[in-house]
C-alpha cells in the first residue's frame, strides 16, 4: 500500500514539473514574440505628414515637401526637419513590451482614451493610410503614457510634452536665414560696403596706409550669415512693428546674382508670435526680409551687434614702421637732442611686430 502511494506521489511531482516547464517555455516564447513585434506599423520614409492635437482643441500640421518639412498653416514656412525626424524616429521601430495597462478605465485615467487625451498624433503615409497615437499623463521624468488607436495596450515612452507642441514657433526652422559665407559677394550696410576679393570680403575704398581688422570682419560676416530667428509673426505689417521707421536696413548680394534685403523695426511692444498665449518680454526686433512672406522675430542682441558696425570698426591705420620693425602704437617723439650727452643711454624695450 505504501509503495503505491509513493509511486502516485512521484507521478504527481513529475506532472507538476512538466506543467511548470511547459508554462515557463510558453512564457519565454510569448515574451520573444511580443518583444519582436512593433507597436506601430510605420515606415519612416513613407510618412508624408503629421497632425498634432492637444486636449484643449489646438492643432498643428506638418507636411513633407520633397526633401524638406513645412508648416502648411503658416504659408509653407520651413520646419525644423531634424526635430520632425526626431519625433518620427521615436515611434518608428518601437518594440512592444509588457503593457502598463490594457483596460478602458485605465485609458481614461492615463488620458490616452479616444475622447480623453492630453496629446494626439496622426501620422499620414504616402499610401493614404493614417496611424493615430494618443499620449497622456506622465509616469516619470520626460516620459508619457501612450496608446495606439484600436490597441488596448498602454505603454510608456521616453518623450516630453514639448515634443508634441502645437505652437508653430516650436517647429520653425530657426536657421532658415543662415548662409555660407562664400555665397556673399557684396554687403551694403549703413556707412560701410564690402565686396568679395581674392582675400575675402573687403571694405570698399581701402586707402594706402589702411589695413583690415580681420577679426572684426570675420565676426561681422559670421553675424550676417548666421542670423537666427525665434518666431514667425504672420504677413501683416502692423504699425506697432516699427517697420515704417526701420532702425536698420542692409542688403546682401550673392555670387549667383541674387539679392536679399533686410529691414528691422523696433516694436512699440514685444511682438506676439503665432499661437503664443502672451507676448515675450525679452527685447526683440521685427524683421522683414525679401523672400519669405512671413514677418520674423529676431532677438535684440543680434541686431544691436549689427547696428554698431561702421567703417572705423573694420579698418585702421597701419602701424608705423621704424628700424625694420612695426610699431603697434604711435611713434614716440625723438627727444635725443635735448638729452645730456654725458648721461648713459636709456634701455629701450624692443617693439614687437603687430600681431605678436
Amino acid at each position: 500500500m505504501m509503495k503505491r502511494w509513493i509511486l502516485l506521489c512521484a507521478a504527481l511531482v513529475l506532472v507538476q514539473v512538466g506543467l511548470t516547464l511547459w508554462t515557463h517555455l510558453g512564457e519565454q516564447r510569448s515574451s520573444r514574440d511580443t518583444a519582436s513585434e512593433k507597436v506601430l506599423d510605420l515606415q519612416g520614409a513613407r510618412i508624408t505628414g503629421l497632425l498634432l492635437e492637444d486636449g484643449e482643441g489646438r492643432s498643428l500640421e506638418l507636411a513633407r515637401d520633397k526633401e524638406r518639412w513645412i508648416l502648411p498653416g503658416s504659408g509653407g514656412f520651413p520646419a525644423d526637419a531634424a526635430r520632425v525626424q526626431g519625433l518620427i524616429d521615436k515611434l518608428v521601430g518601437l518594440q512592444r513590451g509588457w503593457p502598463e495597462a490594457t483596460t478602458a478605465e485605465a485609458a481614461a485615467r492615463f488620458k490616452v482614451a479616444t475622447e480623453r487625451f492630453a496629446h494626439k498624433l496622426t501620422l499620414r503615409q504616402e499610401n493614404g493610410s493614417e496611424t493615430v497615437v494618443f499620449f497622456g499623463t506622465s509616469p516619470g521624468l520626460r516620459k508619457l503614457y501612450f496608446r495606439a488607436e484600436q490597441d488596448p495596450e498602454i505603454h510608456a515612452l521616453a518623450i516630453a510634452p514639448h515634443d508634441l507642441d502645437t505652437r508653430a514657433d516650436a517647429w520653425i526652422d530657426t536657421a532658415v536665414l543662415h548662409l555660407q559665407p562664400e555665397q556673399v559677394a557684396r554687403v551694403q550696410l549703413p556707412g560701410v560696403e564690402l565686396v568679395r576679393t581674392k582675400e575675402g570680403l573687403q571694405p570698399v575704398g581701402m586707402r594706402e596706409g589702411e589695413e583690415l581688422i580681420m577679426e572684426a570682419r570675420d565676426s561681422l560676416v559670421n553675424r550676417l550669415t548666421h542670423l537666427s530667428i525665434t518666431s514667425i509673426l504672420g504677413r501683416e505689417e502692423r504699425p506697432e512693428y516699427g517697420l515704417n521707421h526701420p532702425v536698420l536696413e542692409y542688403s546682401l548680394e550673392f555670387e549667383d546674382g541674387s539679392r536679399r534685403d533686410y529691414r528691422f523695426g523696433k516694436p512699440s511692444s514685444p511682438p506676439q508670435a503665432e499661437g503664443s498665449p502672451a507676448p515675450d518680454r525679452e527685447e526683440s526686433y521685427v524683421l522683414k526680409v525679401s523672400g519669405p512672406e512671413q514677418l520674423l522675430r529676431v532677438d535684440g542682441w543680434q541686431v544691436e551687434e549689427l547696428k554698431k558696425v561702421a567703417r572705423s570698426t573694420l579698418v585702421r591705420e597701419k602701424a608705423a614702421v621704424k628700424d625694420g620693425t612695426q610699431s603697434s602704437g604711435p611713434v614716440p617723439a625723438d627727444n635725443t637732442a635735448s638729452a645730456d650727452p654725458t648721461d648713459p643711454a636709456p634701455a629701450v624695450a624692443p617693439v614687437l611686430p603687430v600681431g605678436q
